[in-house]
Formats: structure tokens, sequence, C-alpha cells
């Protein structure tokens, strides 16, 4: 895996989880939505880009849990 795939995996790893652990806390503030707005476009172009299975298979569960935690923010503002 070259650097810059390690590099961007650990990043994305980091802003899901922290998404994620915000969103179990409570309603996310308009500045935290923006982000996992940002985090849900950038695994959009990123994900269909990825060739390593492995990175591919973590990207698509980081992914996942991204799209988990919006899906338990809107569900709040019900």
């Amino acid at each position: 895996m070259a650097m810059c795939s390690a590099v961007i995996m650990v990043m994305l790893d980091a802003d899901a989880y922290g998404c994620a652990a915000s969103a179990l806390k409570g309603p996310l503030a308009e500045r935290q939505r923006a982000a996992l707005t940002r985090l849900l476009a950038v695994f959009d172009r990123v994900l269909p880009a990825i060739d390593d299975a492995y990175v591919s298979r973590y990207c698509t569960h980081l992914h996942k849990t991204a799209v988990l935690a919006a899906g338990v923010d809107d569900l709040r503002e019900r």
C-alpha cells in the first residue's frame, strides 16, 4: 500500500469514527453535519478508485459507518 493511501485511510478512519461517536452522543451540530456530508462525498470519490482489496473493504466499512451516523442523526430530527 502506498504511503498516500495509508494516510488517506487513517484520515478517513478518524473522521468516520469522530462523526459516528458524535452522532451516538446526541444531535450533530451544523458544523459536524457539514463535516459528515463532506466525508460522505469524499468516500463517493475515493471508493471507486481504490484498487487494493483490503483497503477497499476497510474503506467500504468506514463509509457504511458514516452512512449509519448520518441516519442516526436524521432520525433524531424527526
